[in-house]
Order: structure tokens, then sequence, then C-alpha cells
């Protein structure tokens, strides 16, 4: 019988029991604890990377169960081989969904008391053990769980890694993951709340997409700290609720996630959008801004301005959330990646060197709590290669969001390129362009209703070197609204051909020739950086495609440095396939008035000229001709000082068509996608058909045998038109493939199923050569006049000297191509001022090989626009 004392004694008890339980704390007094085990081991076996829970109560003295520093609980998970992976547990106040039809949003009650719970998915078959121990603010310390169960083999793939090419993805299992989806970055009760989720991911897993990006940190939909306070999780059940569901929901279709954990806007100030949609009904506010962070010290938070992010301050609850975010999700192979912040360049007080060691600190503490590493990124407008080349950073992210209808709409195609091929050239790793659109203010519905700039810009990025086809924004009031999922379907279906993990696959150059005369148009590239003192990148190799050079000719120096300047001389290399013989014209700007310069010119590992150009000389023409077929072009300066080149440009190089690739040359596998220049949004919604084109693809250096080619519909995703190759062992190398009529896109893939075949019973290809002449004119009918008087005036030359030089043609030559002129030409004049020699080489013969030129590590990468 329990006397006044104790009795009065429990009832202050169970007083306190309810006033804790009402802040979300299970008060434990130590020595009382009975562990719960979870039903979820069982007596029987979970597959291999399926989910073990086990829920529990843990004892100590703490008010706030969401901070490790009042109570501080960690599993230890031991497997059958002995590895061991700490797992940090996670306090939960569980949720149903009660609303089962006709249900515009969730509503949700409280399913249970608040506990903590641990997830782990264990890598390994066989037999786990684990124990769960919980230490106090005090220091008191306990184990308050432990358990044994046992994993059989699944077919599981695992977790996603980087692949063995290190510029894609795979899984544990070596399998490939190649990333096809969308931004599903949130969802809001006017959408339909979690019911908007489970329709957008069934439609993606019915398309045959496979990834989709979230933010989980907005005030309306999923955000840990945003109800408040700072640190405290409590009210934020409902919404972590929400995460649960939709991992849960995305695990079951064969999505992966790539996890936003920090969103720029909340330390910053909002900015409204130039222009918006037409009222078209209720929108989400996304204005939440800095005003209203609970992390402001004028609301109680422990920051006095947004840029405390990158201070010490700021660390511990940045921790706590990352901590929790691990321990409650980071059990599940279907989050492909912690993306720390979606734009680190957008948070006030941004610099490259303060977001760096804000980074590094972050990123070493997400690999300690992580104990299955996922990979790891962080979003930014532009590219900052000082924050990609960090370790912890497993992948770069880049965007292309075109400013309609503020600015004139651009090539959607060439704009991808460009946006991804800075990057190509700034990192080695893995690159994915997580955000495109036509503006990024307001959906494009109306510029582009059947999702044409979609199709063209997913696959240009996927067969350009990304690691995964481009992710569109607006899901909702677009992708969803438009019903066009169907734009991912063909994609997904070709990518499951292409062997991701091979080392050896690259972007290429893809030649193209019409099947009928065709009158090319030239291509030109001009945009150099003209910064005297600037220098080109170490080792880049620019691969010339119709629409401009990969990486952008931006990066390089228009200035040939000499042996004055040794610290910047290098040479410009750079890849091109011309259609059909044609001229390459080097236009020269101006030469040093110090000191005169050689430039010299090599095609295939053979000097075509060299060309002595006295100081002071100025607008000068060099004129090479170039036969069709891929080549790699060298330019350098083996003379005194600087030449400055004004432009490069190949006189017949651009067709209606334009093709993008990758190829690996060792095992014999080539992916293509071909698109006609006037299957745009723009021209199709004018009600203008394209007009059919016949072409051939030129896919150079592949290895002999016998190849398997299928052409894709990459409207329809459908397989039109199959075909075998043979390539012999002693011929060119070129594989060639005719294409169908084009009105719109292709996509062709290319396996090598047989070793070379019987030389003896198969004629080799063809060799045909052409002698190239090189042709000097001046582009200006004035005198260069020295700039100093201690400087020689140039010496006039009426007739420069040139002595032709044979190069190999890499491919035959079309039936509609110009007449080789095999006697070299110069245009003299007075002003020409530059001489130009070679020397002879020997015709090369079929059985003469090259030794294959570097080729590109890919196309590079960004220009990125304000993010919604």
């Amino acid at each position: 019988m329990l006397t006044r004392h104790d009795s009065t004694r429990w009832s202050l008890l169970a007083v306190a029991i309810l006033l804790i339980a009402s802040i979300g704390v299970v008060p434990i007094m130590a020595g009382q604890l009975t562990p719960t085990p979870a039903p979820a081991p069982g007596e029987d076996a979970i597959p291999q990377y399926g989910l073990y829970e086990a829920s529990f109560r843990a004892p100590g003295d703490y008010t706030n169960p969401y901070d490790p520093a009042q109570i501080d609980v960690m599993a230890t998970f031991s497997g059958p081989d002995g590895a061991a992976y700490d797992v940090p547990a996670f306090f939960m106040r569980p949720f149903r969904q009660t609303c089962t039809e006709n249900c515009a949003v969730e509503q949700l009650e409280m399913a249970g008391p608040s506990e903590w719970r641990v997830r782990f998915s264990p890598p390994a078959s066989g037999e786990w053990q684990v124990s769960v121990s919980a230490r106090d603010r005090t220091g008191f310390s306990s184990v308050v769980y432990e358990d044994s169960f046992r994993v059989a083999p699944s077919d599981d793939p695992g977790f996603v890694r980087q692949g063995e090419n290190p510029r894609y993805f795979a899984f544990d299992s070596g399998a490939p993951f190649f990333p096809v989806g969308e931004n599903l970055a949130w969802s809001w009760e006017g959408a339909g709340g979690i019911f908007a989720y489970e329709r957008w991911l069934d439609a993606l897993s019915a398309a045959g997409a496979n990834y989709a990006r979230l933010n989980i940190d907005v005030p309306w939909f999923i955000g840990l700290d945003w109800p408040g306070p700072a640190g405290d999780y409590s009210e934020a059940q409902a919404a972590a609720w929400r995460l649960d569901t939709i991992l849960q929901r995305a695990t079951e279709r064969g999505i992966y996630l790539q996890v936003t954990l920090l969103w720029h806007q909340g330390f910053t100030e909002y900015v409204s959008p130039p222009v918006g949609p037409v009222d078209d009904g209720p929108r989400l506010d996304t204005s939440a801004d800095w005003d209203t962070n609970p992390y402001n010290a004028a609301l109680g938070g422990p920051l006095s301005g947004p840029s405390a992010l990158f201070f010490e301050t700021a660390r511990p609850l940045l921790n706590q959330r990352l901590r929790y975010v691990v321990a409650r999700w980071g059990y599940s192979p279907h989050v492909f990646a912690w993306e720390l912040v979606d734009e680190i360049d957008s948070l006030a007080g941004y610099t490259p060197q303060r977001a760096r060691a804000w980074l590094q600190d972050s990123l070493a503490f997400l690999d300690e709590i992580d104990p299955v590493n996922h990979l790891v990124t962080a979003g930014m407008r532009q590219p900052e290669p000082s924050l990609w080349a960090l370790d912890a950073i497993d992948f770069a992210q880049v965007t292309y969001y075109q400013r309609r209808p503020v600015e004139p709409s651009q090539d959607q195609v060439a704009g991808t390129l460009d946006a991804l091929s800075q990057a190509f050239t700034q990192t080695d790793k893995p690159v994915l362009l997580s955000e495109f659109s036509l503006n990024p203010w307001y959906e494009p519905l109306d510029d582009d209703p059947t999702g044409i700039h979609l199709r063209n810009t997913i696959w240009t990025a996927a067969l350009a070197g990304s690691a995964g086809g481009a992710m569109s924004w607006w899901w909702d009031t677009y992708i969803d609204r438009a019903a066009l999922y169907d734009v991912f379907a063909p994609l997904a279906s070709f990518t499951e051909q292409v062997s991701w993990n091979s080392p050896a696959l690259e972007p290429i150059t893809v030649g193209l020739g019409a099947e009928t005369p065709f009158n090319y148009a030239p291509l030109r590239l001009d945009a150099f950086r003209r910064d005297f003192g600037s220098a080109s990148p170490f080792d880049t190799i620019y691969r010339v495609l119709q629409d401009g050079a990969v990486p952008p000719i931006s990066q390089a120096s228009a200035y040939l440095y000499g042996e004055t300047n040794p610290e910047r001389s290098r040479p410009q290399t750079f890849v091109v396939s011309p259609p059909i013989d044609t001229e390459l014209q080097i236009g020269i700007r101006d030469v040093s008035s110090e000191a005169p310069a050689i430039l010299v010119i090599n095609i295939d590992g053979t000097e075509i000229a060299r060309i002595d150009f006295s100081a002071g000389s100025r607008q000068i023409l060099v004129t090479v001709p170039l036969s069709a077929g891929e080549h790699t072009v060298v330019l350098d300066n083996l003379g005194q000082d600087w030449i400055q080149l004004d432009y490069i440009e190949i006189a017949a190089y651009r067709s209606p068509i334009r093709a993008v690739g990758l190829a690996d040359r060792e095992r014999g596998e080539a992916a293509v996608w071909v698109h006609h220049r006037d299957f745009t949004y723009e021209t199709i919604g004018a009600g203008i058909e394209p007009e059919p084109v016949n072409f051939s693809l030129r896919i150079p250096e592949m290895p002999a045998g016998t190849y398997r080619v299928a052409i894709w519909d990459a409207i329809t995703g459908n397989v039109i038109g199959e075909e075998t190759v043979t390539l012999a062992e002693d011929g060119s190398g070129t594989l060639r493939v005719r294409l169908l009529p084009l009105t719109a896109q292709l996509a062709v893939h290319a396996e090598r199923v047989a070793g070379p075949p019987d030389t003896t019973s198969t004629p080799a290809t063809q060799i045909i050569t052409r002698t190239p002449a090189v042709t000097l004119t001046p582009t200006t009918t004035s005198t260069p006049t020295p700039t100093s008087t201690d400087t020689p005036t140039p010496t006039a030359t009426n007739t420069p000297t040139v002595t032709p030089t044979r190069t190999p043609t890499r491919t035959p030559t079309p039936s509609n191509t110009p007449t080789d002129t095999s006697t070299p030409t110069a245009t003299p004049t007075a002003t020409d001022t530059a001489t130009a020699t070679a020397t002879n080489t020997p015709r090369p013969t079929a059985t003469q090989t090259r030794t294959p030129t570097p080729r590109p590590a890919g196309p590079t990468a960004t220009q990125r626009a304000t993010s919604p």
C-alpha cells in the first residue's frame, strides 16, 4: 500500500510526465528502462539493403531530444565481415494519414507516442548485431537496446557511388546509374500536398525515369527548422512524416532522390521577379526569406544576420540538422545524394574563400555521421572550380536558364552545350545539369506547350557527357499540368543500352555528311579572351562542333605567346570534323611590334606550314586546305614574341542538322543524338514543319569488327531501323551510318558484337590523300606601321614561299566535294609580311598508323541564371 507521501510523489511524477510528453519527450527513469524492440527484424531475415528499424526509449536528463548536446543516442551495427557502422538514432512523433477518399491534401493524426528509433540498411548478407547506447548532458550513459538479426542476399544494387568511369555513377553492385528525371522540389496544400507527390512519382516511374530532386528546407512543406524554434523539431514532425512517406513511395517506384538540405533563400533577401505569368488561379507564395527564418535573432534565433551562417555561431544548429537528416533518412539507398545547399553563391556574405572553408567543415561533419557515405554535392549559380575541387564534393552541378521574355530566345541546344562545357574542363568529376528552363520566373506553358525544349535539352545533356539527363524546373505548373512525362520515356529507354560504366566512354566529334550535294555554312570561332597576359588552359582540346567549340573558345587566349613569355606559351589544339573537303582559315589580327613570330600549323601530327611573321604584321589571313573527316589541328608559336588571333573559320561546316555523341573506342560502342535545327519550340509553334534532310554519320577511330546499329525515334522511343555494319581491320576506322530522312530527332546506338573480320575476303577501305596548300592573304590594304623606332620595319614579301605538305585524308571524300588542288597558292601583296615554309613528308599508305591524339574530357559547363 502506498503511503500519503508516496501518493504525492507519484502524482507529481505523473504531472511531470504529462508536461514533458506535451513537448514530445518520453521520460525514462534511470534503472527502470526495459528496451522495447521494434517488430522490424522479427524471426525472418531481412533482405540485403533492406530496412532494419527498431524503436526504444532512452533515459537521461534532457529537454530537447533533437539536440545531441543534451542527449546523444548512437547505434553500432556489426556485420559478418567484422565491419562496424556507427548510426545516429533519432527522436520522432509517428503520424498516420486518415483521409481515404476524395483527398485534396493529407489529414494527419498521431499514431502513437513519441519514441526513439534507429534505421539501417545492411550492405552484406549474414549475421548482424546492433547495440544502442545513450548519453545525456550530465554524462550519464547506458545501453538502451541490443539485438541480432540475419540478412539474406538480394538483387538490390545498393547505394549510388562514382562509377568506374569517373564521369558517371554506378551502384555498389557495379551496375551503372544514369539519372533521368526532373526537379520535384516541393508541394503545398494548393497542389495536393503528399498526394501530388504520389501522382508525380507514379508518372515519372511509368515513363521509366529514375531521379527526382527534392528540397527539404522550405516552410510550406518540409522544413525542420522553419516551424521554430531553431533546433527544436517538435513542430516539424508532420513535415518529417511527409519525407518518410515520399522516400517510401520513391523506393517502391524505383526513383532515387537528390535531397537538398539548405535553401539559399532562407539566408538572403527575396527579390520579386521582373515578370510573371498570367493570373490563372492560386499560386504558392515562395517569398519566405531571412526575415521569416527562425535563425534570425529578431525572431529569437542565434544569428544577427544571414551572413552569420558562414561562421561558428551557426555551426551547432547546422550540424544538429544534418545529423537528424542522416539519422532519419540516410538509411535508404534511394537517397541518391545529399545536396548541402542549392545555391551557395546566393547566400548573403558569400565569397569563394568563405564558402570553401564553410563547405569543408560541413562536409567533414556529414562524412563523419553518414555511415554509408552517400554522394555529396553543392549547388551554385556560377561555376566555382575551387569548390568543385574539394575532395568531399562528389559531383558538380550546373544550370541553364534562358531569360524569356526579358531577353530574346536563344538556341536551346547550343546554350545547353555551353552551360555544360565549362564544367567539363574545370572538374574531372561527374557533372549534372540540375536545373533548366526558358526562364527562371514562371513556367513556359505558353512558349512551349508540347515540351520541345525539354526534349532538346535532356538529349543534348545526356549525349554531351553529362552524368545524367538534364533536370527541368517547373515540375508542377508545367510538366504535370501539360502531361509532358512522355518526354522522359525515349531517353530512359535509350540510355539503358549504353555502357555508362565503361572507363573509355567519352564525348566525341561526330562527322555529318549529306547524301546529296549541299552548301554547308561556315563556322567561325572568334570569342577569344583578348586581355593581354591571359593564358589558355593547360592541355585543353577544343572539340569543334557545328555550334562552336567545346569547351567554349572564350576559355582560350587570343594570344599565342612566343619565347618572350615561355610561362604563357601553350599550343592550341582543336578536333574538327568537316563534312566535305574545305578550308581552314586563320585570321591574324596582329603580331608584336617588338619581335617576330612563327606560326606553326600541325594537322594529325604532321607539320603543314611554318609561317614567319615580321614584327608589327597585321591583318593577315592564313588558309589551309582541310579534307573531310576528323582531324586534330594544333596551332603553335615558335617565334620570339606573340601572335594575336582574330578568328578561326572552317569554310564549310554547318549543316541543317547537328549531332552530339559519345564513344568507347576501345570496346567499340557509340551513342549519338541527331537533331534537326528547325525542330524547336519556336518553329513548331509557328506552324513551320522542318524540311526532311538526308544525312549520314561518320564516327571515326572505331575498332574493326562487326557492329549492330540501331536507329531510334527520339520522340517515340521506338527503334525504327537496324543494320549490321562491318569495319575492316585495315580500313579507315570510320563507322558510317546512313540516317533515315530527318525532320525532328533521331538517336543512334552502335555496338561491336564481333571482332575484326577476315581481311582476306573483305576489301580494305580506300585511303584517299590530298595535297594542302597554304594561302596567305592580307585582310587590309594598309601597310603596318611599327610602334617603336627601335623595331625594324617589316619587309614586304610579294611572293611568299610555300612548300606543300601532304597529309592523310581521314575518310573518303564525298562525291560532291571540291576538286583537290595539288599546287599550293599564295596571294601576294605589298603588305604581306609573312613567309610560309613547310617540309615534305612521305605519303601515308594503308598500312601506316598514326598515334591517336588524346580526346578531350568532355564538353564544359555553365551558364547559370537566377533560380526560382
